[in-house]
């Protein structure tokens, strides 16, 4: 019996299982390889996009366990692994293990763990001997219980931000702007605390942005995040616009965080404040693509660049090239809010929206349905009910419109509200 190549993608996040088919497309047509997909729980499209898929637990305490499972399975069918793609926060781990095993291309389950736990970061970052002169740690502590996190609140000076360590897309994550609201927070954060639960002080007055990387090329994507009480990001823009100073800054900020964790890892999606006092810290590392369609982005914004088959050379060759991808304009994504809560009763037609408004449309998604529940209060990055992704040759064309399409189809879209009719009494 021959074997058969394949490469395993190990988990994605939210809404990316299309991303998955691009990596399986790329594995077909680069190493006549099959992709098999492995999930914690199988959704219905995971069959449409992966040759395979599995299903086994991707927690911590079970990678030993998940490990002999994959490696069971892939020698019972005769598979020949040749490369190991971690596609979400939790399967950084297993990833890790997996490449061990097999002595592929990645990083060591040490250096995983430390890229997935926000405070095994924390204590790296406290710990480092040499930094960017530019850049500053930012105050960061665990907190196990309610009494503790007003204490801390106080401590602060009664304002910080409250996440959980392991998680991605903004799930969970909020601001504490008064030591009153600490019941709130620590009552939403439940389903995540068995994770752990770190506060962080509230940085005020910076711009937010991601060093992006992917087997030794590296940009600077531009992020906005919601305000209020949730934080989540509404909108990315390729490359970032930014003087030659702020440039180099969060480069020098980017490379230190990652060279903190591995300098083997293929994909880092690493987020950096830019401090109105021209300082830069560190929001989190991740170990992954960046979301938000932010590859995407960047082979439409870049002169003949693909950051997903860098990716899967990097995870079967090894191949690392140093190359400063060459921008050939601006590339963006905004995400789309309902405008109130309710049911999704009417969408416009966006294509002809656009047109009307004189404004090239690259994409446009609904990722809500009619008859969906929809709700105006963003909590993370799956509140939104869509996408646009528009180019331009210039940064400024292009913020603007997006937020002039943004804003017709959110102002157009029909939402019933579930708010029950008052009725006359007679």
């Amino acid at each position: 019996m021959n074997t058969t190549s394949c490469v395993v993608v190990v988990g994605y996040n939210g809404s990316r299982v299309h991303d998955v088919q691009k990596l399986r497309d790329l594995c077909k047509s680069l190493y006549n390889a099959r992709l098999i997909l492995l999930v914690e729980q199988i959704q219905p499209q995971d069959d449409q996009v992966a040759d395979h898929v599995c299903s086994t637990s991707l927690a911590e305490k079970d990678v030993p366990a998940s490990l002999e499972l994959v490696v069971g399975c892939l020698n019972a069918d005769r598979w020949k692994l040749i490369g190991v793609l971690p596609f979400s926060d939790r399967g950084v781990l297993l990833g890790a293990a997996l490449a061990s095993h097999f002595g592929l291309p990645g990083i060591t389950p040490a250096e995983a763990r430390a890229g997935l736990d926000k405070q095994i970061f924390r204590q790296l970052e406290a710990t480092a001997t040499e930094a960017p002169e530019d850049y500053r740690p930012i105050l960061s502590t665990r907190i196990e219980s309610l009494a503790e996190l007003r204490q801390r609140v106080i401590e602060m000076g009664g304002k910080a931000f409250i996440k959980p360590a392991c998680e991605g897309a903004s799930r969970g994550c909020r601001v504490i702007r008064h030591p009153s609201e600490c019941d709130e927070a620590w009552q939403a954060l439940k389903p995540y605390r068995e994770g752990g639960i770190v506060l962080e002080e509230l940085i005020q007055n910076a711009r937010e942005y991601s060093w992006d990387y992917v087997a030794g090329s590296t940009w600077i994507t531009e992020k906005t995040t919601t305000d209020g009480a949730y934080r989540a990001e509404i909108q990315q823009v390729v490359p970032a616009p930014l003087a030659a100073d702020a440039q180099a800054q969060l480069m020098a900020a980017g490379r230190h965080m990652a060279g903190l964790v591995s300098q083997d890892n293929g994909a880092w999606h690493n987020e950096v404040f830019h401090r109105a006092n021209h300082r830069t810290s560190a929001v989190e590392t991740n170990m992954r693509p960046g979301g938000m369609h932010i590859w995407d982005l960047a082979r439409k914004a870049f002169i003949d660049f693909d950051p997903w088959e860098r990716w899967v050379r990097w995870a079967v060759e090894g191949q690392v090239a140093n190359h400063d991808p060459v921008p050939r304009g601006y590339c963006g994504i905004r995400l789309l809010r309902a405008n109130t809560g309710g049911i999704l009763r009417d969408v416009p037609d966006i294509p002809s929206l656009a047109r009307s408004l004189n404004i090239e449309l690259v994409e446009a998604v609904l990722t809500k349905h009619i008859g969906d529940s929809v709700s105006a209060l963003v909590k993370d990055n799956f509140s939104f009910i869509g996408h646009i992704v528009l180019f331009n040759e210039r940064y400024e064309d292009l913020s603007q419109d997006l937020s002039r399409l943004a804003e017709a189809i959110e102002s157009s879209v029909g939402i019933t509200s579930l708010a029950a009719p008052a009725r006359a009494v007679g």
